[in-house]
């Protein structure tokens, strides 16, 4: 054996050490201890306490894995890792009924969890590449009021609510409902993050602030003209919304904002039935990047 081995040999065993004087401290909390912890930990700090302790979680997996055998190799779908959590639940998704945003305000409904929007107009050239396609135009989520609620009823109306907000913003726009169906569908608490991660990596809608091209229907009015806020680009391709007309001036130009969108659906090919999107869910990596 050599030095290096030797070495790394050393350091794997004390680790193993430490995990096994981990899992007795652990063992030693009552479940008072655990109830009181949860009671009292502020959210916050105890949303930062699970993403660590499932990251450890998962490194350990990995290490037992690797320690196993080295021919077995990893297993490769396991709810414990997050990115295979959103696969199945976008699969799921992409099979929920579309239903029409002009009739949304008939169906109210608890729960918290995923939703997006779907263009299926003809009125607005730049989205005609998208339309009746797979691939929405905006994905988002709504959490729940409760981080810790274990129903729709305790979730509240959150997904609901967030819907009709859109819709309005959107009318206010000067866009008409009947250009859009809308997919939604209630998540485990505390999930939704993780899930909405995934669909705007797979789909990379054109709304959504991460892929940087007509962003900003998410944008709430904050006294835009005291803080000098440029009009979003959103706003800049659909005026009406009463706030942002108070702001002189665009963040990106119209012309440059249609040009994006031009370019990003040329290099992100929309999805154009729900056939080709099962192939790409089947293969997706996305999660784990």
């Amino acid at each position: 054996m050599t030095p290096e081995q030797s070495d790394a040999q050393n350091r794997y065993l004390k680790l193993v050490e430490k995990a096994n004087e981990l899992t007795e401290e652990i063992g030693k909390l009552s479940t008072e201890d655990r109830a009181e912890v949860r009671r009292t930990l502020k959210a916050r700090s105890l949303k930062l306490a699970r993403q660590k302790l499932t990251a450890l979680l998962e490194q350990v997996e990995a290490l037992l894995e690797e320690m196993a055998s080295a021919s077995s190799g990893p297993i490769q779908i396991t709810l414990s890792r997050s990115y295979n959590i959103a696969q199945f639940f976008a699969f799921k998704f992409v099979h929920q009924p579309r239903l029409e945003l002009s009739k949304l305000q008939e169906l109210p409904f608890h729960g918290s969890g995923i939703y997006a929007f779907y263009y299926i107009g003809k009125s607005f050239e730049p989205y005609l590449p998208i339309s009746g396609t797979e691939t929405p135009i905006y994905v988002g989520k709504a959490s729940p009021k409760d981080s810790y609620a274990e129903s729709t009823l305790e979730q509240g109306t959150v997904l609901f609510d967030r819907l009709v907000e859109h819709a309005k913003n959107m009318e206010r726009a000067e866009l008409k409902l009947s250009d859009f169906h809308y997919r939604c569908a209630t998540v485990q608490s505390g999930l939704q993050d993780t899930v909405e991660g995934f669909m705007i990596k797979l789909f990379r809608p054109l709304w959504n602030k991460e892929v940087k091209v007509a962003y900003g229907i998410g944008k709430h009015g904050d006294a835009a003209e005291t803080r000098a806020n440029k009009r979003s680009p959103w706003d800049t391709l659909h005026p009406g919304r009463a706030w942002a007309s108070l702001t002189a001036q665009d963040q990106v130009a119209k012309e440059k904002i249609i040009e994006k969108i031009v370019d990003h659906l040329q290099k992100h090919k929309p999805f154009a039935d729900l056939n080709e999107l099962r192939r790409e869910l089947a293969i997706s990596r996305l999660g784990q990047n």
